[in-house]
């Protein structure tokens, strides 16, 4: 089967939702490296009997090629693969399917940001705890779909560990270094210094070039290095706007003066910023490894950009999927055999080895495969040790609580405000930002 190439990939990804691109995208970069193949991850079907199983995925799982694969080893297994246009659309459909208690598929998947509403209603889901993925995830992964109860709702698939691209030649412009290994102790340290050494940049930087894309790209990797940016973990109560707000201090420096001057001002997912990649916009981008692919697929002929191994305050994770049985299918075991054999780590090696959706398994994130993948694009940086590194600190997932989607997009809402459409100042998009949420209790 062809693989998608960075540019039909990095298209989709553009359609999905602000808040819901985290499955990734492929890649087409030319790699030699396979992925490794101890230990045997068959999961023996239920039965011999036919089955046909239905799965919902969006955007790019990688999963095309696997499919293949486990139909070959279990002949009496037809996959289904239901592929939805969007993340949105692909999130209404798992909705309507709770909301009528209908099951459609026998697997769905779901984004990271959904997960509070579908353990809100995990009663419609089969409980996966087994003792085959006892382990296969960091409990910060695994957090994320378990009830309070204990009930495992969802096996994880991919996953962002965040480092930072860069623009070699807008560096070299501006006297900063352009050595990968220079750039990345140059960048690691507090947001204080990655803003300080922006500042640096803007004073030399060719007229024209920002040192970022927009704030509400940086409040995305901020908001994700905080414990509970949005609601009190103990009782959901929503604590973004009020006295003890951990959101507050970061949308006051994000607005301040000093980095808005930094600011390349454009909406994240939009044309402009789509196409600024190829340009001399902007010389950083927060990168999950998903982003990689973004940029190259739509910069095919910029030879310029790399990865940095760091992220500014420290590790944090953007995005990442799961896959999720409901309980009323007619298919449960089976499908939970194939969800388990999907997202086993020799498959999600695989995975990344040839789409490059960085795996979440803790076990495929050391795989040689995987830390001995490179990419000629970003000038032969070893992205999969460079992702790898960056995984291995990731500690916790701020706390999603039911409300976390909403308040998400509404500070998103309040960043573009300021930065983007320039409609508001800062005090007045807080404001704005604060009826929001107060409409949401």
């Amino acid at each position: 089967m062809r693989k998608p190439t960075r540019k039909f990939l990095a298209i989709t990804a553009g359609l999905a939702s602000v808040a819901l691109l985290a499955a990734g995208c492929s890649s087409d970069d030319g790699d030699d490296n396979t992925p490794s193949e101890t230990g045997d991850t068959t999961t023996a079907p239920v039965s011999d009997d036919p089955v046909t199983i239905k799965i919902q995925t969006f955007n790019e799982f990688g999963y095309a090629d696997l499919f293949d694969e486990y139909m070959k080893e279990h002949p009496n297994v037809t996959i289904v693969h239901n592929k939805a246009d969007t993340s949105d659309n692909a999130r209404a459909a798992v909705q309507t399917s709770i909301a009528t208690d209908t099951v459609t598929d026998d697997i769905v998947a779901a984004d990271v940001d959904w997960m509070p509403e579908l353990i809100a209603s995990s009663d419609f889901f089969a409980d996966l705890g087994t003792d085959s993925v006892d382990g296969r995830w960091p409990d910060w992964k695994n957090a994320l779909a378990t009830t309070p109860d204990g009930k495992l709702i969802g096996y994880g698939t991919d996953s962002g560990p965040e480092a930072v691209c860069y623009r070699k030649d807008l560096f070299e412009a501006a006297g900063l270094p352009t050595d990968r290994d220079e750039v990345s102790k140059l960048l690691t340290g507090t947001w204080d210094n990655y803003f300080t050494v922006g500042a640096q940049f803007m004073e030399k930087a060719p007229a024209g070039t920002a040192w970022f894309d927009s704030i509400a790209a940086l409040s995305q990797a901020m908001v994700n290095q905080l414990d509970a940016p949005f609601e009190d973990p103990a009782t959901d109560e929503i604590t973004a706007t009020g006295p003890d707000s951990q959101v507050k201090p970061v949308f006051d420096v994000l607005t301040s003066d000093k980095v808005l001057a930094q600011s390349a001002h454009l909406g994240q997912w939009s044309d402009p910023w789509f196409k600024a990649f190829a340009g001399d916009t902007f010389a950083t981008q927060i990168c999950p490894p998903w982003m990689t692919q973004i940029i190259a697929g739509n910069a095919p002929d910029q030879t310029n950009w790399d990865v940095a191994d760091a992220l500014p305050g420290g590790a944090s994770n953007w995005g990442g999927s799961y896959l999720l049985v409901p309980a009323g299918g007619e298919n449960v075991e089976a499908a939970t055999a194939l969800a388990d054999w999907l997202t086993a780590p020799e498959q999600a090696a695989k995975v990344f080895v040839e789409y490059g959706n960085f795996p979440s398994q803790t076990d495929a994130t050391t795989d040689p495969s995987v830390t001995g993948k490179t990419d000629d694009y970003f000038g032969g940086a070893p992205t999969g040790q460079i992702f790898s590194n960056r995984f291995a600190p990731i500690s916790k997932q701020p706390f999603r609580g039911s409300h976390y989607f909403p308040i998400s997009s509404a500070l998103s809402d309040a960043y573009s405000r300021v930065d983007v459409d320039k409609t508001d100042d800062a005090a007045s998009s807080w404001e704005k930002f604060v009826t929001a949420v107060n409409d949401l209790q």
